[in-house]
């Protein structure tokens, strides 16, 4: 059986967005999905986040799949939806269409449409292979509650409906899943990147967060479980890629000090000369200096954690569990240690003026190497959403790319735009004070020589866009009404 796997694009074709301007990871998901498939299945796959528009139709009709899956997140379910359109528009309906991942999981519902045959709901390796067997081995496309994790459209005469199958289990050890079929991407290699640092792998080492933010739903994906990859298994992937620059995946690599040991004893016994980028939380770093300094020395280059805020009253309301003390604590040791800071900041749509000057400030006082400003988001699946879904002015999920303010804004519309598009020249002092740091480790900064260029000219595109207030009002143009902001109402306060 052909089976055609489609990473969608979170952006029109053209356009500038975070993703494809700072950060560009390889297609984790669905190359594991293709691992447990192919040795049963002629597998591919299409990233259109590196393809032209016409490239999706032409593979359709020339490959023929008979199955078809997009993994989405919020910002990209409607790209996902549009792949599987295409597929149904070109193939038929012997075409099967699936999506999966983050906002499928956890908003099935929303794709509960014609073009698709199929939602998976959690984690997809199992999944997914069990459904392609049961199709290739005749199985009925319309009876497929015997697959756990699936939400499937089942025919009636009063019309199809969305049947939600058992939740599978999550317990299978990660070292237990074979290798992700890294090869079938070999034609994108080379393309991935954070900031400067290209060409870029990536490998997911653990799978859940302990923590639960309530604007994050990663907790509620995987069931409020972490499992990991064993240290020996990180330095074999490791030493598997030819790219000098790794990025762990991990929602949160810094999350049990015993491991991160076993991990660095592994790497300091093996070598693989790899400079890595993680993700992590601020309380950790501030609170283990002495573990930090030995990540540094094994190859640990740049640290990606959510600030979210200078406020302590905010990080207590978002469930944070996290202090502004750390916040300062971790960017200062950071800094010491020569690794760069990537701190995400979040604006939210009740800011007044003030507000925004004195996120700008903070940001400017940590010195964080690449800040990234974005704007306070109910996500679907998360406790935000639950709690403030009443209060939301679309959701077009679009525009939940937490660079648009989808609820009512404190002061006017235009307004709220014209300070929040300052965030990348108010916080540029930020960034200039983080050039000392290429002199900490020669042997980084000229690793990070070939990909400067290329990152400059993103930025530059980039900028055009964030930098204008009206790029952000022209997208909400028909869905978000341009009065959307202001003083609220005492009647529309009382109501919510």
């Amino acid at each position: 059986m052909r089976v055609l796997l489609v990473q969608p694009a979170p952006f029109e074709h053209g356009r500038m967005g975070l993703e494809n301007a700072l950060w560009l990871a390889e297609p984790v998901a669905l190359t594991s999905i293709a691992a447990m498939v192919r040795a049963r299945h002629e597998v591919r796959i299409l990233d259109m986040r590196l393809e032209e528009d016409g490239v999706l139709p032409r593979v359709l009709a020339e490959f023929r799949p008979d199955v078809v899956g997009a993994s989405s997140m919020t910002t990209d379910a409607w790209q996902a939806q549009a792949v599987c359109h295409c597929a149904k528009s070109i193939l038929g309906e012997q075409v099967f269409t699936i999506v999966g991942g983050h906002h499928p999981t956890l908003a099935p519902e929303a794709h509960d449409i014609a073009a698709i045959d199929a939602v998976c709901v959690g984690e997809g390796e199992e999944t997914f292979a069990q459904l392609c067997d049961h199709l290739a081995a005749g199985g009925s496309r319309h009876d497929l509650a015997a697959i756990d994790g699936l939400a499937w459209r089942q025919p009636s005469p009063q019309g199809a409906r969305q049947v939600r199958n058992p939740n599978r289990s999550q317990a299978r050890s990660l070292d237990t899943f074979p290798l992700p079929a890294r090869d079938l991407i070999a034609s994108y290699l080379g393309r991935y990147f954070f900031a400067a640092a290209t060409p870029l792998a990536s490998i997911q080492t653990s799978r859940g967060c302990a923590y639960d933010c309530n604007f994050c739903a990663i907790w509620e994906f995987y069931e409020r479980k972490v499992r990991f990859l064993s240290a020996a298994a990180i330095v074999d992937r490791m030493e598997a890629v030819q790219e000098k620059f790794v990025f762990f995946l991990d929602d949160n690599f810094l999350s049990h000090r015993g491991r991160i040991e076993e991990f660095l004893a592994e790497l300091e016994r093996r070598r693989p000369a790899k400079f890595w980028m993680i993700q992590g939380r601020t309380d950790f770093i501030a609170q283990h200096p002495d573990l930090m300094r030995r990540m540094r020395d094994a190859g640990l280059c740049m640290v990606l954690s959510g600030y979210e805020t200078n406020d302590e009253g905010t990080l207590a309301a978002l469930k944070k569990d996290n202090l502004r003390e750390h916040n300062l604590k971790a960017a200062a040791l950071l800094r010491q240690l020569g690794i760069w800071t990537t701190g995400i900041f979040m604006t939210r749509p009740d800011f007044a003026a003030a507000d925004f000057e004195a996120m700008w400030a903070a940001i400017r006082e940590m010195k964080i190497s690449i800040p990234l400003v974005v704007i306070h988001t109910p996500l679907p699946g998360t406790q935000g959403w639950r709690a403030e879904r009443h209060t939301l002015l679309t959701e077009d999920a679009r525009f939940f790319d937490l660079l648009h303010a989808v609820q009512r804004t404190r002061l006017p519309r235009d307004e709220f735009y014209r300070h929040y598009a300052r965030w990348s020249q108010a916080t540029m002092g930020s960034s200039r004070k983080s050039v000392a740091l290429l002199f900490k480790r020669p042997r980084l900064t000229a690793a990070l020589l070939k990909g400067v260029p290329a990152f400059v000219e993103r930025l530059k595109s980039l900028r055009r866009v964030i930098e204008d207030p009206q790029s952000y009002l022209r997208d909400e143009v028909g869905t978000i009404p341009r009065d959307a902001g202001g003083p609220v109402l005492a009647e529309e306060v009382a109501a919510a």
